[in-house]
């Protein structure tokens, strides 16, 4: 019931009136329920009032008091009811533009017309004339009032608006927008400020609607826009950021003045002065009407340089449909109200708009909305411009939008009583179903106020009336219950803030402030202050220290609550932190993995590693970012390596995205908080409090009880360490309590952090520091953790402590072009606004700075002219695209060229949704598939066809064939290679390019990037990652696309649905279609898979073929795919009671049989295929996420893992590695069969390493503890990895002898050259500057070893060379040649092939020494030492030696080899450094050892060779062939001179009597110098010439495969070089196994038990290095 009535259930049908006080006689009507005035009330009208307030009858009719008529229908006469019942009549005319008529229901003089006045954005104004100008004033200025209104009687009123310098602007442009709207009429002063949802009357604050003097002056909300509507036709609106207008009836026309003109019909006049004077000059009209406030600071307009313009560019993207260009569409949601409002000037506005602040969304949707009010008020219906992606409109809480908006459809009862509901359309919100508005939200019932005088209430609310003599309470129930009051003593009726209320005369009386705040009064008001700042800080292995100083360690590794507001918080901000916590390597140690600050209703996450970036309501974005409605909330920014979070009350929360974190908070909180933190209340010995603020006993029971209910479902944690905890002994926590160590905190002596003891106790720090050093075992970065935090603490004491960081070894690892400063500003230059001097305090912090020209952007430092863009809020990288919207309809980019966001509409196509993952909104495939091809290629296409292909070039596996918009080209090509029998190939290099950069994952380089190796795991530009999955290199890219290698024969490729129908290569098209997959690049279909894939052969490496050739191409017989299939080969993959039951129903295993014995078929069941093809069905199991049984034993495919690693048959898909990089935060692989990381060990690269031996990532690359790589283009900067995962770096420059280059896979200084040395025959020596020289001694002697290691920057090693006597005695030949390097002695021998001997072992070949810096291979005939700085030692096992080494040790080298200084003169040097011209001196003072026999040479009895001789030897059957223009080796006569060759030749075979084996090794020696320089030549022997004889099942050919034809290739991959030697290779279906060709079952670790002694040794090895993932069961035996 309204005011003054109440309910009744039977009212009297005909209740008494003022009109009628007795009912009417005869009055029939039966009671009914109703309301009825309450006892001293009595209805006026349709109102209860006091009988004292009844109104007047006049001619019949009943007036209310106070009302004003115009009788008998002509407005000749004026009447008003007065208070005594009274009516009085005055002669009245209409005035000018009035007209006497009725509308809504009221008789009176109707104005003719209106005026509509407008001022939008930075103001744009447009007077009631249609004058449009711009002025950028800051001050308060009349917008409207009435002037002339004398003789008329028109109401008096004034419009008033005061402007505010814009926050959207950047580059200090001056620029205004509207903050208030104040409008004085009828005596009353109304006020509407923006972002206040109410209105000041009179200064005091009311709720909105709000009616006065009887509807006289109304306030009320419609749509957006707040309207203050009076009852002569004054209405001014408000959208509370932007947009103002003001409607003047007819009847003021040239009666108002002010900005917005004098509404005469003429624009001509409208820049009148109050004075009556015009102007020309903009701002000296705006000037004119600017009203004085005193003590106001304010600027009228600007000028020049200060006033914004819109380069030509960016109207051009701001004129499009996408943007202002909505407003103009001809076939646009606006069309209908172009012909009724022009829209052309608010188009212009709206381009000046959103140019002047940069593309902001907000202010392009607030320009359009402008448009769309004043269509809607001129009586256009105007369709729904908004979308899902276009300016949604965010409504309150149970509310939602329509274009049409009927607030009136569900209202508070009351409501309409004081505002009538508007007829006209108005797009805004509307309340959903079960709710009902109350004049500014959408409430329940129960949520609805009291309506009393005109005015609104909330429910509960008290207020005082006139002098404070009235208190009135609002009960929604029974209405406003008001009681008579008087203010106590001391106080006064005042209004402050809004609010009439008895305030204290001291206002500090009333601050209400808390506990540790202190009370400070500015301009009259009180303000209070908080008298210190709390400080606590988790770090390291979480060691916490609370508010109130309590130290305490804890390792749970779940969520938990850190710090939140509890208890009585009146006035204070709520917030809640939370972290969560990991371990990393482990489990007995945690660190912080993720923080959560929630406050405002926003939740900022950092987590770890994410550097430069956090997550804001799960969505990731870059730093800086400013979040919060109006005003900035919370800002989160980058200060060093840390993100901070800071609040406007006071709150900062800082993380290092590593380890430490650290929460600051104001004293006003004390008392009010909770947590792990404490609860802040000056006591430290009552923090151990639950939640329910009980003490418990212990902190591991506390931290529990701290846990948040939302764990991580995929990360188990625990709240301790699970079982025997580790324990620290005492001698290890002696050594880390002295000084060198933990000590140095606490020293007595020389102590850089003694000037902090005071302020700061280093104790705890100390005893933390010993702690994790013990359970890290002493890992330094322990220890620099330790020291960092303390110092750190010192700092916020304003202690600086410099130079520890150099004393304790612990360099602070600063990322690409930046570096440390041990003081630097706190606030330093960022993105998006370099230029900005932001406002510093706080003390110098050490950090990494970004070097000279380059800023902050998103964490890396960038020059500072490519800094990306600012948008809402927000920063974007350059060319970084995003979504603004949360239905992926309007894609945005960040366009340098224009320097700011644009965005266009766009959509995802039909194969993908919009999802929100990790943090980033895309568009992401609905589905995926995968091709595979796996052992002796079996491939399976996207669309699930199956064939094999047994190519050896290099095809196109897959790639982009149409040019798709939205697709990203890429292209993935495979190169097959024979493994042991030619009948099979076996995938050796995929090569992924996308993005511009090639990556290569092949047997020989783990893995390469754009040609330069790389450890992994590896981040490129946050588009691509690679990294290890059990024993699968893993490559995920941004586009979706995902490859994987093992290194060993199975490549997948899975692409999301986007790329269906767009693909091709051997993997097929990727239709959904099998039948169609054998389609080759010419579009028609291959009838078997080697047509196929010779069509798809893309590149040709040396012996390639794409066919297989021969008779042991054959398939197999029944009866060996009968074996084959059974229990102890492939027949487990399908055993229905067998460890992969629980697979068949989801992954078909026959196919997989079928492979498998394919495989074992060609393998003649060698076990090592057998394990693959059961391993390649074991993984589809796994991937498909379905559980399968341990299926390894010792005698069927035993798993040996390398060191430190253990097999799991489920281990995570993505392990724990050294490296930090962000993109490995979460993780979508499934489980896989792996070595996995024993505890206490990570991922370096491809080995388990020791926590404490981890090395660095550096600008998205791993790299191992000690690597040194150059990161610029140009060797100009040489980093190293050092101890505490710290990159140091320096400036550098190659040596003499070096340029910059990749090689090998590797940038840095390398040897511009090399030289070669060669001793061949009966020693023939040709020294490395070229001098020839015989010297027939028969000892061993130095041949080449370095004499001078350059301050140890060359790596040392010598080359020693054991001649023996040949022949007739009178010449000597190489019987064995020894390498020293690294730290080996490999000693080979003439005539003994295959085999070297390492520190008197005798091993077999090939061999890999020292992470392969050093390899040894049969390489056709010869043996072949390499270094990995470029040392190569060819012995032919005969009688050739060379020796090249790389041209950084020129002029270092001594022996006989001489000392390559490119001048051949001085070559005879002694190791005295003399010179001697003998060349037998020479040779003899190079001897090694003397045993008996005369190491001196031939002395005088040299043998010589008789011309005659010597012609007959030189012919082209003899020696000549070495030089015969048309022979054999006419394409080496170009690289290497034949003719020194020709004379050793008959030099030797002259000595030997023409002896025809020395004939041939002397032209062999020719041969093998031109292969090894890369030369193809011609074949040379013949059954009459130089026949080869090679051993059983072998055969000579010019360039033999001596590697890839081994047995231990087939076990292992070996590093084949590419170079190409003669030599016998073993027939096809043999391999080599170290003695012999051998069938490929008898390959194996042991053969028939023989050389058992070398060969358990042997074994050993090979089970570590080499038989990785299969090892024959008999070896295995043995072994164990």
């Amino acid at each position: 019931c309204s005011v003054h009535s109440h309910y009744e259930v039977c009212a009297t049908g005909c209740p008494s009136s003022c009109q009628s006080l007795i009912p009417p006689q005869g009055c029939q009507a039966q009671c009914k329920e109703g309301c009825s005035c309450d006892e001293g009330y009595i209805l006026s009208g349709a109102h209860c009032v006091p009988f004292s307030q009844c109104g007047c009858v006049y001619n019949g009719r009943y007036y209310r008091m106070g009302q004003m008529f115009y009788p008998n229908g002509q407005c000749q006469e004026e009447c008003k009811c007065t208070q005594d019942g009274e009516v009085e009549c005055k002669k009245f005319t209409c005035g000018p533009n009035e007209k006497c008529k009725v509308e809504n229901g009221v008789q009176k003089c109707q104005p003719v017309g209106k005026g509509v006045c407008h001022t939008s954005g930075d103001p744009h104004y447009r007077s009631f004339d249609g004058k449009t100008f711009d002025f950028q004033g800051t001050c308060t200025y009349t917008l409207s009032k009435s002037c002339g209104l004398e003789g008329t009687h028109l109401v008096a009123f004034s419009v008033q608006v005061e402007n505010v310098r814009w926050n959207m602007m950047i580059n200090n442009k001056v620029v205004a927008v509207t903050k208030l709207v104040a409008v004085e009429v009828y005596g009353y002063t109304l006020i509407l400020r923006i972002n206040m949802f109410g209105v000041l009357v009179n200064g005091v604050f009311n709720y909105l609607p709000v009616n006065l003097n009887s509807g006289a002056v109304l306030v009320y909300q419609e749509g957006r826009h707040y309207v203050i509507e009076t009852d002569f036709g004054l209405s001014v609106t408000y959208d509370l950021v932007y947009h103002v207008t003001v409607t003047v009836p007819g009847n003021y026309r040239n009666k108002v003045c002010g900005l917005c003109g004098n509404f005469n019909g003429d624009q001509n006049d409208d820049f009148q002065m109050p004075n009556r004077q015009l102007s020309n000059n903009v701002n000296v009209f705006g000037k004119s009407w600017r009203v004085t406030i005193p003590n106001v600071v304010c600027e009228d307009g600007c000028e020049g340089n200060t006033c914004p313009v819109c380069d030509p560019a960016r109207k051009a993207v701001f004129s499009k449909s996408t943007y202002c260009g909505i407003v103009t569409a001809p076939n646009g949601p606006f069309a209908a109200c172009h012909s009724i409002l022009d829209p052309q000037p608010y188009f212009a506005d709206c381009v000046f708009d959103v140019c002047a602040s940069n593309g902001d969304g907000k202010v392009l949707c607030n320009s359009v909305a402008a448009y769309t009010f004043n269509c809607e008020m001129a009586g256009v219906d105007v369709k729904n411009w908004r979308t899902a992606s276009f300016c949604p409109m965010k409504c309150p809480a149970n509310s939602h939008y329509e274009a049409c908006a009927d607030s009136c459809s569900a209202t508070c009862a009351g409501l309409s009583e004081i505002v009538q509901c508007s007829s006209s359309c108005i797009e805004g919100c509307e309340c959903d179903a079960g709710f009902l508005f109350n004049g500014h939200a959408c409430v329940q019932e129960t949520g609805c106020g009291c309506y009393d005088n005109g005015r609104t209430y909330k429910p509960g609310e008290v207020v005082y009336e006139e002098d404070c003599n009235t208190k009135c309470t609002c009960n929604p129930e029974t209405g406003l219950n008001c009681e008579k009051h008087s203010c106590p003593e001391s106080t006064k009726c005042m209004v402050k803030k809004g609010i009439r209320a008895c305030y204290n005369t001291d206002p500090c009386k009333d601050a209400k402030c808390r506990v540790k705040e202190k009370c400070h009064v500015e301009k009259g008001e009180a303000v209070c202050v908080p008298e210190y700042t709390g400080i606590c800080w988790a770090w390291g292995d979480p060691h916490y220290h609370t508010f109130d100083g309590y130290n305490f360690n804890f390792q749970g590794t779940c969520k938990y609550v850190i710090s939140k507001t509890c208890g009585n918080l009146e006035g204070l901000v709520p917030f809640t932190v939370t972290e969560r916590n990991d371990n990393r390597g482990n489990p007995v140690v945690s660190y912080v993995r993720e923080v959560d600050v929630s406050v405002y209703g926003y939740t900022i996450t950092i987590r770890k590693n994410q550097v430069g970036r956090v997550m804001v309501d799960g969505e990731l974005v870059n730093l800086p970012v400013q979040i919060g409605d109006g005003e900035v909330e919370v800002s989160v920014f980058q200060r060093g390596h840390t993100a901070v979070v800071e609040t406007n009350f006071g709150l900062i929360v800082s993380y290092d995205w590593n380890w430490e974190l650290v929460i600051k908070l104001p004293s006003s909180y004390y008392g009010s908080v909770c947590g792990l933190c404490g609860n802040f209340n000056g006591n430290y010995r009552d923090e151990l409090q639950n939640p329910a603020r009980i003490a418990v006993s212990s902190v591991i029971e506390w931290g529990k009880s701290w846990q948040t209910p939302d764990q991580d479902k995929d990360h188990p944690c625990w709240d301790t360490c699970k079982e025997n905890c580790p324990t620290c002994d005492d001698n290890q926590s002696k050594l880390y309590e002295t000084e060198a160590f933990c000590g140095g905190l606490v020293a007595k002596t020389n102590n850089v952090f003694k000037k902090c003891h005071e302020k700061l106790d280093p104790q705890a720090f100390m005893d933390n520091c010993v702690y994790d050093m013990c359970l890290n075992k002493g890992d330094k970065k322990m220890l620099c953790q330790a020291l960092a935090s303390y110092s750190q603490h010192c700092r916020e004491e304003g202690i600086i402590i410099k130079d520890w960081r150099k004393m304790f070894g612990c360099s602070m690892s600063c990322q690409r072009h930046s570096h440390y400063e041990d003081c630097a500003s706190p606030c330093q230059p960022s993105c998006p606004f370099p230029e900005q001097i932001k406002t510093c305090n706080g003390a110098c912090v050490e950090t990494c700075v970004c070097d000279q020209g380059y800023v902050l952007s998103a964490g890396v430092c960038v020059p500072a002219k490519t800094c990306g863009c600012s948008y809402q809020g927000h920063y974007y990288k350059p060319g970084q695209h995003f979504w603004a919207d949360e239905a992926c309809g309007r894609l945005c980019e960040c366009d340098t060229t224009l320097g700011m966001v644009t965005c266009r509409e766009a959509s995802c196509s039909a194969k993908e949704t919009c999802t929100l993952v990790d943090g980033e909104r895309a568009c992401r495939p609905i589905s995926h598939a995968t091709c595979t091809a796996s052992g002796d290629p079996h491939y399976r296409s996207f669309d699930g066809h199956r064939y094999n292909f047994q190519g050896t070039c290099v095809y196109q596996l897959v790639g982009l064939c149409t040019q798709q918009p939205g697709l990203v080209p890429f292209k993935v090509t495979v190169q097959n290679d024979h493994r042991g029998s030619k009948a099979v190939s076996y995938t050796r290099t995929v090569t992924f390019s996308i993005y511009d950069i090639t990556l290569t994952i092949s047997r020989e380089y783990p893995y390469k990037l754009n040609g330069q190796l790389a450890s992994l795991p590896l981040d490129y530009n946050n588009e691509l990652v690679v990294f290890l999955s059990g024993w699968t290199a893993v490559v995920e890219t941004v586009a979706g696309i995902t490859v994987t290698f093992d290194w060993q024969s199975t490549v997948s490729v899975t692409l999301p649905s986007n790329y269906q129908g767009a693909v091709c290569g051997l993997c097929g098209n990727y239709n959904g279609k099998a039948q169609d997959d054998l389609t080759m690049r010419n579009g028609q279909t291959a009838t078997n898979g080697a047509t196929l894939g010779e069509s798809w052969q893309v590149a040709l490496v040396p012996g390639c073929s794409s066919v297989c050739q021969g008779a042991w191409c054959q398939a197999c017989s029944d009866s060996q795919r009968k074996e084959y299939q059974a229990q102890k080969y492939c027949g487990i993959i399908a055993d229905k009671a067998g460890p992969f039951r629980d697979c068949h129903g989801r992954v078909d295993p026959a196919p997989y049989v079928e492979d498998c014995v394919y495989d074992a078929c060609h393998y003649h069941g060698h076990h090592g295929a057998v394990c693959d093809a059961v391993g390649v069905y074991v993984s589809a199991c796994l991937s498909q996420g379905i559980t399968i049984r341990s299926w390894r034993t010792d005698t069927f495919c035993p798993m040996v893992c390398p060191a430190n690693s253990h097999y799991t048959l489920c281990a995570v898909g993505c392990p724990a590695t050294c490296a930090s990089l962000t993109s490995l935060a979460t993780c979508h692989r499934s489980c896989t069969e792996a070595c996995e990381c024993d505890e206490g060990y990570l991922l370096s690269g491809d080995t388990c390493v020791p926590v404490r031996d981890c090395g660095c990532s550096y600008d998205g690359h791993y790299y191992r503890k000690g690597d040194i790589f150059y990161p610029e283009t140009e060797c100009v900067e040489k980093c190293i990895c050092g101890e505490n995962g710290a990159v140091s770096c320096q400036k550098a420059k190659c040596r003499a002898g070096e340029t910059c280059k990749l090689v090998n896979g590797v940038k840095g200084c390398h040897p511009e050259g090399q030289g070669k040395c060669v001793a061949s025959g009966d020693p023939h020596y040709i020294s490395f500057d070229g001098r020839r020289f015989d010297f027939q001694g028969t000892c061993v002697y130095v041949l080449a070893k370095v004499c001078d290691d350059d301050n140890g920057q060359l790596t040392p090693f010598s080359v020693t060379q054991g001649n023996e006597k040949y022949g007739n005695g009178k010449v000597a030949v190489t019987k064995s040649v020894a390498v020293a390097v690294y730290g080996y002695v490999v000693y080979i021998q003439q005539k003994v092939p295959w085999k070297v001997i390492v520190d008197d072992e005798l091993l077999n070949l090939p061999l890999s020494l020292d992470n392969g810096r050093l390899r040894v291979a049969q390489e056709g005939s010869n043996i072949i030492v390499r270094t990995d700085f470029g040392l190569t030692v060819l012995y032919d096992t005969v009688y050739y030696v060379d020796v090249i080494v790389p041209s950084t040790y020129q002029g270092k080298m001594c022996g006989l080899c001489g000392n390559y200084n490119k001048n051949g003169g001085d070559d005879f040097i002694l190791p005295d450094g003399k010179n001697t011209n003998s060349v037998d001196d020479f040779g003899k003072a190079w001897v090694v050892e003397l045993p008996g026999n005369v190491c001196g040479g031939c002395g005088g009895q040299c043998p010589v060779c008789e011309q005659a001789k010597a012609t007959l030897y030189g012919k082209a059957d003899s020696c000549g062939i070495i030089s015969a223009p048309n022979g054999p080796f006419k394409a080496c006569h170009s690289k290497i001179d034949p003719v020194a060759f020709v004379s050793h030749c008959v030099f030797d075979v002259c000595a030997v009597g023409g002896d025809k084996d020395t004939l041939c090794n002397s032209v062999q020696a020719y041969a093998i110098a031109c292969q090894s320089e890369g030369v193809q030549i011609q074949p040379w022997r013949s059954i009459s010439f130089c026949p080869a004889s090679c051993p059983a099942h072998s055969h000579y050919e010019v360039c033999a495969d001596t590697c890839g034809g081994t047995c231990a290739s087939f076990i292992y991959p070996f590093t084949c070089s590419e170079s190409c030697f003669e030599g016998c290779q073993c027939d096809d279906g043999f391999v080599f196994d170290g003695i012999q060709c051998v069938p490929l079952d008898n390959c194996g670790c042991v053969h028939n038990g023989r050389y058992l002694t070398v060969k358990l040794k042997l074994c050993f090895v090979v089970i570590h290095s080499n038989c990785a993932k299969t090892t024959n069961t008999s070896c295995h035996s043995i072994y164990t």
